[in-house]
Order: structure tokens, then sequence, then C-alpha cells
């Protein structure tokens, strides 16, 4: 055999074995390309179904995004509305608000006002509290120069009363001389033109002395005011009784107050108690002289 021949045999060898090796592998690869085939198969199967599966859900979000985007927008309508109420009373508010702020304002001008006019009421009350002191310290010096005032006329009238009793006296006692002398000068057989010449001034006394009491004012004690210090007495304007004029209370020698009149009625008259030494009572006589 030639060498030809050899390298031949040794090439076919070698070409079989490198063609059986193709058809092995491209059995092989053919299994396995129809294996993945399938695999690509139920790959894009199952592509399409989650495709259309994908389709379907982006139907319903499309559905329930439109769903969503109305009932946004009847929210926002809504809402519109909502702030257009809330703005409307937002004015309303901010329209009581400035009412509101006008009346502090006023009352706050109202109080200040109040306060000034207090401060200047208690300024007033405190000048008037003053004055109220004064005047009763006046009253209080007016009322001791009063009482000493009374309390020395109460001593004249003692002694204008003692010395009407005294000229009572002198009186009578000048009536029985005078009689006695008419009585002698009678049995002398003589005229008592001198002695009566001699008494012109006791007769001019005499009727002096009562003429007060001749036109003198009298009356009873008819009602009583303690607390206030008033009295009531029964005779009025008719009778001659006028404002400012005084009248003595006494209960038989006893001395009890004065009345001064205060208000005159026609058949009555009120008056207030003055130099009071006892409490008077109604049915006690009044009169202008003692």
């Amino acid at each position: 055999m030639s060498t030809l021949t050899k390298v031949l045999i040794v090439l076919l060898t070698v070409f079989s074995i490198f063609l059986c090796g193709i058809v092995v592998t491209y059995v092989a690869n053919a299994e396995n390309q129809r294996e993945r085939a399938d695999g690509l198969q139920r790959d894009f199967q199952s592509a399409r179904q989650t495709k259309n599966k994908a389709v379907d859900d982006l139907d319903a979000a499309k559905a329930e995004h439109l769903m969503a985007q109305e009932a946004l927008q009847n929210q926002i309508k809504e809402l519109g509305i909502s702030i257009s109420e809330l703005t409307a009373q937002l004015d309303m508010v901010k329209r009581e608000r400035a009412q509101l702020v006008q009346k502090v304002t006023d009352m706050g001008a109202a109080v200040k006002l109040a306060n000034e006019t207090q401060a200047s009421q208690m300024q007033q009350a405190q000048s008037s509290q003053q004055d109220v002191v004064a005047l009763r310290s006046d009253q209080a010096r007016l009322d001791r120069e009063l009482k000493e005032s009374n309390q020395m006329l109460m001593e004249k009238m003692a002694i204008v009363v003692q010395l009407e009793a005294k000229n009572k006296q002198l009186l009578e006692a000048n009536e029985e001389l005078k009689t006695q002398l008419d009585q002698v000068l009678q049995q002398r057989g003589k005229v008592a033109a001198a002695p009566r010449s001699v008494t012109p001034t006791p007769a001019k006394v005499q009727p002096a002395a009562p003429a007060p009491k001749n036109i003198g004012l009298n009356g009873r004690i008819t009602a009583l005011d303690m607390k206030n210090s008033l009295a009531e007495i029964s005779i009025g304007r008719a009778a001659g009784v006028k404002q400012d004029m005084k009248f003595h209370v006494t209960r038989g020698q006893q001395f009890v107050c004065n009345i001064v009149i205060l208000d005159v009625d026609a058949d009555k008259a009120v008056g207030v108690l003055d130099l009071v030494q006892a409490e008077p009572r109604k049915g006690d006589v009044c009169t202008t002289n003692l």
C-alpha cells in the first residue's frame, strides 16, 4: 500500500471522525434548539398572556384613573363651593371683627370718660367732704354759741320774770298805797289832785309790763316728730303766727323747750324744737311770752 493511500485512509478516518462529531453536535444542537424553541414559545405565550393582562390592568387603571379624576373634579368643585362659602364667612367675620373693634374702641373711650368722670366726682366728693367737715365744725361752733346764747337768754328771761313779778308786787303795793291815800284824803275832805299828778309814771309803766301778755299767742302741741325734732301747734296764720316766730313750751311751771316756726298754715303751724330741756308731749302749752 502506497503512502498516498495511507494518507487518504488517515484523512478519511479523520474526516469520518470529524463528520461523526459534527453529526452528533448537530443532533445535540437540534434537540437543544427544539427545547429552546419550545421554551421560547412558552415564554412568548406567557409574555402574550402577561401583555394581555397588562393591557387589561392598564384599561382598568385608566378607568380607575378616569373615575378618580372625575371624583377629584367633583371634590374640587365642592371645595370651590366650600371656599366660596368660607370666603363669604371670612368676609362676614372680618366685618363683625371690625364692628367689634369699633365697639371696643367706643367702650374704651366710654370707660376712659367714665374713669375721668369718676375721678372728677371723687375729687368733688373729697372737696364736698372737706366742705362738710368745715360746715360741721362751723355748725358745732354755732351750736355751742347758740347754746351759750340760749343759756344767756334763759337767764335773762328768768331775770325778766323775776323783774315782772317784782314789778307786779310794786304795782300792787302802789295800788294799795294809792287806795290808802285816797281814803285819807277823803277823810280829810281834800282832793287827791297832787298825788295823782305825782304818780303819772307808774300809771304809764303799769300797762307796759303786761302788754306782751295781752298780745301773746297761745296754743298747744298737737303732733310731734322727735326723730326730726319737729312739732305741730294748734294755731296758725289766722291767729297771727308767722314764720321764724318763737314759741315757748311749758308744762305747768316747768320750761320744756322752744319751737321756731318753719311752715305756717291757716289753722296750724310746724316748727323745729330748740333748747330742749325735757321731752315735749302732745297737749303741752306753747306761747310767745313766758
